[in-house]
């Protein structure tokens, strides 16, 4: 007998050291690592979202009450302060249960136990794990005390919904301290760690209520609590908070993307100050509720994307999608669709530069390229039209035979130095907008016409900063370029005033505000878009679907003058809320250009080296800056300047009108400019 004592000795030391050799050592308690937590706050630094899992402050347990203490203890571990990390009874009882079933499927685990597989282990449920976790409960119980194991376990104990610890449950459930949880609230936090997911107070009330009884028949089984005193609460509602959602999600997630690229490794959890206007969202959100209950052709599988920029850069409002817990696809960052005619404005700024004039009268009559004969919208045409009313009008026609006249290189050189995305096909359908970018690729795009002809890199993360307040990331002030002359800056943005005031984008007319804007609709209304600006903040506003159908409600169609112009103006109201307006410079006609011109056209052509359209402009006039007002013309520019100069000086000498000579008559100021007749504008369509 005592032969095979001995036996069993020496292999019980055989089997221990077997399973001690790769046991981590108790002194990394001391250095426990847990993934960074994420905390993100908007421009006015109100909460957003957190990312990553929620750690409270650690607890001791001398602080809890007594009824928090005997709640965990009563479901998880009776015995706990009478054991010595391991319960024999119910390791013998689960063993037994385990060789029947031939597998691990009853742990009789012990507080202590739990911890240890918790922090050192994996979750396998393998022998060997099982003896590590024995092994590792011995030790700690000879290296601990009870009430510090107990805190140690109650501190890291996983609650579901990302909250790891007590602290951590307490204040997500409760908004509370454990300090003081009622002893419901302790029962049904105690009823959690059976299967958090599936008793959680806040996605499964009913479930969680039902779970803290069986907590508190056991409180009442184990002499913690009287009978009466579990009915009692029983009796009564346990009310939970229920989880905060994330008010800006797209506008959060872009957000983490950019942190990716500022701070690959985080070592800290960090508080990030954003952009973003929480309020401004909020308003957003009910606004495209709104008109998807009003308007049917909306409904459903129509999505939605918006985007709002500061003239630096800032991302103010953010959204992309109608629901993002039916999608998290970000339209507004990643869905790459054709603009239609919100593309038309870089059309009309290459006619500017190339000395074209808002009040030049261009031919919008039927036009054909090759195979291809583009149309406007029901094939109504308007003759000749000032460059300004075509634009207002989305007259596609108009706008096609511009970009014949211009050069379609050069409207692919403006719209790349403008920002436009990728490579841009120069197609005879270039003008109607058919190269693909996403809505903040088209805000960024426009940004210039807001910003003194100067671009801005769009972001979203202005400060990072430890929960201490040290800080780790400040965002410093990129330059942008210079892009846009003024003359034709204000010329521009004229021709998109009128576009708000009078043409296509009248819904999206800002009461109170100098607005400036294009529509833009595909082929068959399978994208709608409103961009522009006021107040120097620029914003798109997209409508689709993801499979590219159609949005039509019968035989109405949704065009860029219709949803997405009033939901621009809701989003503007909201983000420039009650903002003073900026200084606005209108463009003044000069009377005697448009005849000069017409005259001059053929003769003097903007085709010199100077206005190559790879280089648009001299390199000296690329600037990081708005440009003085007393900033020299490109040479480009300045020679047409300087021939209606020679022109005058010419009319001036000669001092005589002779009979039937309109053009001098018109410059000695004899005649008045002729004007267009107002015509009552159509809905759009396709062109708008």
């Amino acid at each position: 007998m005592g032969f095979v004592g001995f036996g069993c000795f020496i292999l019980s030391l055989g089997v221990i050291y077997y399973y001690s050799r790769d046991l981590p050592p108790l002194s990394s308690l001391e250095h426990l690592q847990r993934p960074a937590q994420i905390t993100l706050v908007d421009a006015q630094g109100e909460f957003l979202t957190r990312y990553g899992q929620l750690h409270g402050e650690p607890v001791v347990v001398q602080s809890l009450p007594p009824h928090v203490v005997q709640a965990f203890l009563a479901t998880e571990d009776r015995n706990f302060y009478h054991h010595w990390g391991v319960n024999p009874v119910a390791i013998i009882r689960a063993l037994i249960v385990n060789l029947r079933e031939g597998s691990v499927r009853q742990g009789g685990s012990t507080i202590t136990q739990q911890f240890a597989k918790n922090v050192f282990l994996t979750p396998d449920r393998t022998i060997k794990r099982k003896m590590q976790e024995m092994l590792l409960a011995l030790q700690l119980e000879m290296t601990y005390s009870k009430d510090e194991i107990l805190a140690f376990y109650l501190n890291n104990v996983y609650f579901g919904a990302g909250t790891w610890g007590i602290s951590a449950a307490s204040e997500r459930y409760f908004e509370k301290a454990p300090e003081d949880l009622t002893v419901g609230e302790a029962a049904m936090l105690a009823g959690l760690l059976k299967a958090p997911s599936r008793y959680s107070p806040s996605a499964s009330p009913d479930a969680a209520r039902e779970r803290a009884k069986v907590v508190l028949a056991a409180m009442v089984d184990a002499g913690y609590l009287k009978p009466e005193d579990a009915e009692t609460i029983t009796s009564q509602r346990i009310a939970s908070v229920s989880r905060r959602r994330n008010p800006a999600p797209y506008a959060t997630d872009f957000a983490m993307a950019e942190l990716n690229e500022i701070m690959p490794q985080l070592k800290h959890d960090i508080i990030i100050h954003t952009t973003i206007d929480l309020a401004a969202h909020q308003r957003a959100q009910s606004a495209i509720a709104t008109l998807t209950e009003r308007d049917t052709r909306v409904a459903d599988t129509v999505q939605v994307a918006m985007v709002a920029l500061e003239s630096d850069g800032a991302v103010r409002l953010m959204i992309g999608g109608k629901d993002y817990a039916e999608s998290e696809y970000n339209r507004a960052t990643h869905a790459l669709r054709q603009p239609g005619s919100a593309f038309k404005p870089f059309v009309y700024l290459a006619a500017l530069e190339d000395g074209r004039r808002p009040d030049d009268i261009i031919l919008d009559t039927p036009v054909e390229l090759s195979d291809w004969a583009p149309s406007n919208y029901k094939d109504k045409y308007y003759g000749a039209v000032p460059m300004a009313e075509a634009l207002a009008r989305s007259l596609n026609a108009a706008a096609i035979r511009l970009q014949e006249e211009t050069g379609r290189d050069r409207v692919v050189a403006v719209a790349k130095r403008l920002g436009f995305p990728g490579e841009i096909d120069p197609g005879a359908a270039l003008a109607l907008g058919v190269n693909e970018a996403t809505p903040l690729d088209l805000a960024a795009t426009y940004l210039p016409f807001a910003n003194h002809g100067v671009t801005a890199e769009p972001y979203i993360i202005t400060s990072i900063y430890t929960e201490g307040g040290k800080v780790l990331y400040a965002r410093e002030e990129k330059p942008g370029r210079y892009v846009v002359a003024e003359d034709d800056l204000i010329a521009l943005n004229h021709m998109l005033r009128q576009t708000i005031d009078d043409g296509s984008g009248k819904a999206a007319a800002l009461p109170g505000y100098v607005a400036m804007g294009k529509t833009g609709t595909t082929q068959e209304s399978r994208d709608a878009w409103f961009a522009g600006h006021a107040a120097g903040v620029t914003g798109v506003v997209w409508l689709g679907k993801d499979d590219y159908s159609p949005m039509r409600d019968g035989w109405a169609p949704v065009s860029g003058s219709g949803a997405p112009a009033v939901l621009w103006k809701d989003m503007m109201v909201a983000v420039l809320n009650d903002r003073p307006d900026l200084p606005y410079t209108p463009w003044e006609p000069q009377p005697f250009l448009p005849s000069i011109f017409d005259q001059f056209r053929g003769l003097f052509s903007r085709n010199d080296a100077a206005a190559d359209p790879a280089v648009p402009y001299d390199m000296s006039y690329e600037m990081t800056a708005p440009p003085p007002a007393d900033r020299p013309l490109p040479r480009a520019q300045a020679s047409m300047d300087d021939l209606v100069a020679d022109i005058l000086e010419e009319e001036e000498a000669a001092q005589t009108l002779p009979e039937g000579d309109e053009l001098g008559a018109f410059l000695n100021g004899q005649l008045s400019e002729p004007q267009s007749p107002e015509v009552a504008l159509p809905d759009p369509g396709t062109g708008g």
